[in-house]
C-alpha cells in the first residue's frame, strides 16, 4: 500500500511538473489527457500545482489563516465606509481584502477597488503602520501608469480601509498572451511599466513587490501599477528608509538577492524585479521556475546564475515556445544585467533600464554590450607590427564601409517597397561605422606609427660611418616627439580629409547624401580635436540643407547645434551665438524632452555665459532645467550636462558655495552612471577641480584631479589634443601657486612654456585657453620679480581678450586688474590706478559691490594706494574689501584673513592702534594661532603673510 501510495506522489509530482511549463490556460487538458478517468490522481496534480504556484508567489510572512472568502460581500456589507456598496470580492494576499465597490456621493456613482486589512491582522500594530504607508504613498503618485488612491481613512469601528481606482484587467503576461502580442510589441508595453516605476522613483519611493499579478492591462492596452503596501520611501543617500514596519514582506520568485538577504534596499531592488517580469514576458517562465522549495529558490537567486532567456527558450517544450523562434543577444544582454547579482552591476536607474531597451528598439547598439569594440580596436594596435600600412587599412576599410552604408541607404530610398526598414538598418551601420573612427586610441596609434620608424633611424644611426651625435641624445629628441600629433595629423589629413575631397566629385547628384557623410565627418573631427576644421565642413552642410530643405527641418537643426558646439569649442563665440540663434525658432517647437531641444538651448545658453552674459544665461540654464528635471530620468546625459554648465556659470558669478554644493553631487553621480574615464565624467572632474582652485585655494586637491584627468585624455586622446592641454593648463595653474623655492619654479617655468608652445599650436594665439595658460606665465614671473617681463606678456593678455570678447569681458576685466597689480609691483603707480579705478568701475556696473571679483579689485586698489604712500586711501580700501569678504565668505576665509592683513599694517602705519586691535582680535589672531600643519597651501600662505603683518613688535604692542 505504501508503495502504491509513493508511486501515485511521483506520478502525480511529474505531471505537475510537466504543466507547470504550459499556460494556465492550456493545463486542464494536459492534465485530464495525462491522468485519464483517475479522479483523485488528477486532484492530486491540482493540489501540487498550486502548492508550488504558491512557493513561488508567496507573499512573506505569511498571513494567519483566514475565514473562508466571502464572495458575495455580503458579511462586509454592514461595516463597510459610509458612501460604499460593496458589491464582490476582487482578491486577497496575505496582508488584507480587496472588494469592488461602488461609491455613491452626491448623485454620482464610480466604481472602486476598497481593501481592508484581514479580521486576524488587525491587532498587528505592524500591519496597521504598513497599511497606513501604502496610503500615504499612493497619495504623492500621480501618474497614469500607477492605480490612484480616491479615498482612505478610518471606519468607526477602528478598521482603516483605502479606495482605489478600479482597474478592470488582465495581469500583464496574460494580457501578452491572449493578444498574442510580438516580442516587440511586449517591449513597448513593458517601457509604460518601466515609465510608472521610474516615476515612483522620481518620487522617492520604491515599489519592493513588482510582478504581474501587481500590473494589470486594461482593455485600452494601458498598464496600471498596483499594490503599494509594502512600498518604502528612498532617503537621500538612494537607500530606504528602515521604518518600523519593515517586515520581511516579499514575493520571492520575484525578489532581488538584496531583499532575500534582507540587506539595505534601493531602487535597483525593483530593477531586478522589472527583470523577472521582462524575462517571464519574453520567455514564456520565470528564472528558476523549475525550483519547487522556497529554499531552493531562495538559494538560487542570491547565487545569481541566471540562464540566458534565449536558452530558456530554446530548452522550453514544443508547446510552450513563443511564436518567435529565438531571442536576440541585445535582449538577453538588457535582461541579465537587470538580473546581476550585485546591485553595482546593474542599471542605476530604471531610466536606464527602459533606455536600453529603447535602443534596441530604435536599432542602436545597447549599453549593456557595450566596451567589445574598444577592445578589439587597442588589441589590433598592440599586435601590428607595420602600423602605418595597418592603420591606413584599418581606416580606409572603416571609411569605404561608411561610403559604402551612405550609398546604399541613397539606394533603399528609391526603392519605396523596403525604405523604412532598409534605412534604419544603414542608419545603424553608419552610426557604428562614425563611432567606430572616433573612437580611434589617438594614443595608442601614434605610438604605433613612430614605434618602428625610430627602431630603423636608430638602427640605420648605429651602422652609419663616423656619427657625430650621441645615441642618448638622439634617443632624447624622439622622445621629446608628442607621438599623438603625427596620429591626429594623419587620420585628418590621409583619412577625413581624404574623403572630404572626393564627396563633391563622387555624389555630385546626391547633394544631400553628401551633406550626411559631411557632418559625420564633421563629427570625427569634433573628436580628435579639429575644431576649426570640423566648423569649415559644418558650414558647407549648412549651406546645402539650407537651400534643399525647410528651416524647420531635423537635418538642419541637427546640423547648425553641431556648428554651434564646433565654433564655441574653437573660441568663436560671436559666430557661435549667431548659429545657435537661427536654430531656436525651429527646436523651441519640438517637444520639451527632445535631445536636439536640449542640446540646443542648453549649447545657446554655454555661448552666453562664455561672453560673459552671465545672469542671462543662468536664467535660460534654470528655465531649461525646470522644465525637464520632472520629465528626463536624473542620469540622463544631456540634463548632467547642463547641470554642469549651471555650475560653471554659477562660479562666474561669484555663487561659488552653491555652485560647490552642487559640483560635490554631481562628480559621483558623473562616476556611477558613465564611468570615471567617461569623456563627460572628466569634464565635470575638471569643473570641481577648477572650482577648488578658485574658491577655497585647495591647490593640492585641485592639482591631483587635474593630473587625474590630465593623465587619462593623454592615454585617450593624445597629449596635443586641446582637452588634454586644458587639463594640463589647470594642473599648471596650481603648480604655480604651489612653487615656491627657485628650483621649483623652474621646472614649472618650463612646463608652462611648453604648455602655450602647444596651445599656440594648436588653438591659436588668441584662443582663450591659450591666454589663460599665458595669465599663469605672468603669475609665476611676478613671483620670481621679472616684473618687465610679466607685464609685457599681461599687455598681450589684455589685448588679446578685447580682440575676441571686447574690453568689459569679465576675462577681460581680469586681465587689466592683473596688470595693474603688476605695475604696482613695479612701482608704477599712477599707471596701476587708473587701471585699477576702470576695472572696478566696470565691475561694479555689471556685477555689483559684492562680486568676489569687486572685493579683489578693492584689495588690489588698496596696494596700489599703499605702495604710493596714500595711506588713507589705501585703509578706505582695504576696509572696503575686508568688509565685504567678511560679510560673504566669513571671517576665517582666507581671502578675508588676506584683506584682514594688509588692512592690519595699514591701520599700524597711521597709528591707530584701537582699529589694529580690533582687526588683530577679530581676524588674524584666530588664524594665527591655528596649527600650520592642519592647513592646506594656500591658508599656510594666508596664516604666513598675517604673521608678517603683525609681527613680534606690533603683536606685544597690542596684547
Amino acid at each position: 500500500m505504501a508503495g502504491q501510495l509513493t508511486d501515485r506522489y511521483v506520478e502525480a509530482k511529474r505531471i505537475a511538473m510537466v504543466a507547470m511549463d504550459v499556460d494556465a490556460s492550456a493545463r486542464d487538458a494536459l492534465i485530464d489527457g495525462h491522468v485519464g478517468e483517475d479522479a483523485e490522481l488528477a486532484r492530486e496534480v491540482r493540489w501540487m500545482l498550486e502548492a508550488i504556484e504558491r512557493t513561488h508567489t508567496a507573499t512573506l510572512p505569511f498571513a494567519p489563516a483566514a475565514e473562508p472568502p466571502d464572495l458575495s460581500g455580503q458579511q462586509t456589507q454592514a461595516t463597510a465606509p459610509r458612501n460604499y456598496r460593496i458589491l464582490r470580492l476582487l482578491g486577497e494576499g496575505g496582508m488584507g481584502m480587496v472588494y469592488l465597490a461602488e461609491r455613491c456621493n452626491e448623485g454620482f456613482s464610480q466604481q472602486v477597488a476598497l481593501k481592508f486589512l484581514h479580521a486576524a491582522n488587525e491587532g498587528s500594530p505592524i500591519l496597521h503602520e504598513r497599511f497606513s504607508q501604502e496610503r500615504r504613498l499612493l497619495a504623492r503618485l500621480e501618474h497614469p501608469g500607477i492605480a490612484r488612491l480616491l479615498d482612505g481613512g478610518v471606519m468607526d469601528s477602528g478598521r482603516p480601509f483605502l479606495a482605489m481606482e478600479y482597474v478592470e484587467g488582465l495581469r500583464i503576461d496574460e494580457w501578452c498572451d491572449a493578444h498574442s502580442l510580438s516580442l516587440n510589441e511586449r517591449l513597448v508595453l513593458f517601457l509604460k511599466v518601466c515609465d510608472a516605476v521610474e516615476f515612483a522613483h522620481r518620487n522617492l519611493v520604491i515599489h519592493r513587490d513588482i510582478k504581474p499579478a501587481n500590473i494589470l492591462v486594461t482593455a485600452d492596452g494601458m498598464p496600471k501599477l498596483l499594490d503599494f503596501g509594502i512600498a518604502r520611501i528612498i532617503e537621500e543617500g538612494g537607500q530606504v528608509l528602515a521604518t518600523a514596519t519593515a517586515a520581511h514582506a516579499l514575493t520571492l520568485a520575484y525578489a532581488s538577492p538584496e531583499q532575500i538577504e534582507q540587506q539595505p534596499l534601493t531602487t535597483g531592488a525593483d530593477v531586478y524585479s522589472l527583470g523577472v517580469v521582462l524575462y517571464q514576458l519574453i520567455a514564456g517562465r520565470r528564472p528558476y521556475q523549475h525550483l519547487v522549495t522556497p529554499h531552493l529558490l531562495s538559494n538560487a537567486i542570491v547565487g545569481g546564475q541566471v540562464l540566458a532567456p534565449s536558452r530558456t527558450l530554446r530548452e522550453a517544450p514544443a508547446d510552450r515556445r513563443r511564436p518567435w523562434r529565438s531571442i536576440p543577444a541585445d535582449i538577453d544582454a538588457i535582461v541579465l544585467k537587470a538580473l546581476r547579482r550585485q546591485v553595482s552591476q546593474r542599471y542605476a536607474s530604471v531610466g536606464e533600464f527602459a533606455e536600453d531597451l529603447r535602443f534596441y528598439l530604435a536599432r542602436r547598439p545597447v549599453r549593456a554590450r557595450r566596451g567589445r569594440q574598444w577592445y578589439r580596436l587597442r588589441r589590433f594596435a598592440q599586435r601590428n607590427r607595420w602600423p602605418l600600412a595597418a592603420a591606413g587599412m584599418v581606416l580606409a576599410a572603416a571609411l569605404a564601409g561608411l561610403t559604402a552604408s551612405l550609398l546604399a541607404l541613397a539606394q533603399t530610398r528609391a526603392a519605396q517597397r523596403l525604405a523604412e526598414q532598409r534605412q534604419h538598418d544603414l542608419e545603424r551601420m553608419v552610426d557604428f561605422q562614425q563611432s567606430m573612427l572616433q573612437s580611434v586610441d589617438i594614443d595608442a596609434m601614434g605610438h604605433a606609427l613612430t614605434h618602428d620608424e625610430r627602431a630603423l633611424v636608430l638602427a640605420r644611426f648605429d651602422g652609419a660611418a663616423g656619427k657625430t651625435i650621441d645615441r642618448t641624445q638622439l634617443e632624447q629628441a624622439f622622445a621629446g616627439i608628442a607621438a599623438s600629433g603625427p596620429a591626429r595629423e594623419a587620420l585628418d589629413a590621409y583619412v577625413v580629409s581624404h574623403a572630404l575631397a572626393r564627396l563633391d566629385k563622387d555624389f555630385a547628384d546626391a547633394p544631400l547624401l553628401a551633406a550626411d557623410l559631411r557632418q559625420s565627418l564633421a563629427r570625427v573631427l569634433l573628436t580628435i580635436g579639429s575644431y576649426a576644421h570640423a566648423a569649415t565642413e559644418l558650414r558647407q552642410v549648412v549651406r546645402v540643407r539650407q537651400e534643399r530643405l525647410s528651416d524647420g527641418d531635423a537635418a538642419l537643426v541637427s546640423a547648425r547645434v553641431d556648428l554651434g558646439e564646433a565654433l564655441y569649442r574653437d573660441g568663436q563665440l560671436e559666430q557661435a551665438a549667431a548659429v545657435y540663434g537661427n536654430a531656436l525658432p525651429a527646436v523651441k517647437k519640438l517637444p520639451q524632452a527632445d535631445p536636439m531641444r536640449v542640446a540646443a538651448l542648453s549649447g545657446h545658453a554655454r555661448v552666453l555665459s562664455a561672453q560673459g552674459h552671465l545672469k542671462q544665461a543662468l536664467d535660460q540654464q534654470q528655465t531649461l532645467y525646470a522644465g525637464l528635471a520632472a520629465h528626463l530620468p536624473a542620469t540622463d546625459e544631456g540634463l548632467l550636462r547642463l547641470r554642469r554648465d549651471r555650475v560653471e556659470t554659477l562660479t562666474q558669478l561669484g555663487k561659488r558655495d552653491r555652485a560647490r554644493a552642487e559640483l560635490e553631487q554631481l562628480v559621483p553621480l558623473y562616476q556611477q552612471t558613465f564611468g570615471i574615464e567617461h569623456p563627460e565624467t572628466l569634464a565635470t572632474t575638471l569643473t570641481l577641480a577648477s572650482l577648488l582652485y578658485s574658491q577655497d585655494n585647495e591647490y593640492e586637491r585641485s592639482l591631483a584631479l587635474a593630473q587625474d584627468v590630465a593623465a587619462i585624455r593623454e592615454r585617450r586622446l593624445g597629449s596635443d589634443h586641446p582637452l588634454t592641454l586644458q587639463a594640463r593648463g589647470l594642473a599648471a595653474s596650481n603648480e604655480v601657486r604651489l612653487a615656491l623655492d627657485p628650483t621649483t619654479m623652474a621646472q614649472v617655468h618650463e612646463r608652462l612654456a611648453a604648455l602655450i608652445r602647444a596651445y599656440r599650436r594648436v588653438q591659436g594665439a588668441d584662443n582663450r585657453h591659450t591666454l589663460d595658460a599665458m595669465t599663469d606665465m605672468v603669475r609665476l614671473l611676478s613671483k620670481q620679480d621679472r616684473y618687465p617681463e610679466a607685464i609685457a606678456m599681461e599687455r598681450q593678455i589684455v589685448a588679446g581678450r578685447t580682440r575676441t570678447l571686447g574690453a568689459d569681458h569679465f576675462s577681460t576685466l581680469y586681465a587689466r586688474g592683473s596688470l595693474a597689480s603688476l605695475l604696482c609691483g613695479n612701482g608704477q603707480y599712477a599707471e596701476a590706478s587708473a587701471e585699477g579705478e576702470r576695472v572696478l568701475a566696470a565691475l561694479r556696473r555689471q556685477f555689483g559691490d559684492d562680486h568676489p571679483m569687486t572685493l579683489a579689485t578693492y584689495d588690489l586698489i588698496g596696494r596700489i594706494e599703499t605702495g604710493a604712500g596714500r595711506w588713507p586711501l589705501a585703509r578706505e580700501a582695504h576696509a572696503r574689501a575686508l568688509e565685504g569678504r567678511a560679510r560673504t565668505l566669513g571671517d576665517t576665509d582666507a581671502h578675508t584673513i588676506e584683506s584682514a592683513s594688509r588692512l592690519y599694517a595699514v591701520l599700524l602705519k597711521l597709528h591707530d592702534d584701537a582699529s589694529a586691535k580690533h582687526v588683530f582680535a577679530t581676524y588674524l589672531q584666530p588664524v594665527i594661532a591655528m596649527d600650520p600643519g592642519s592647513l592646506n597651501a594656500g591658508m599656510r600662505s594666508v596664516r604666513e603673510e598675517a604673521l608678517a603683518a603683525v609681527g613680534p613688535q606690533a603683536t606685544s604692542s597690542l596684547r
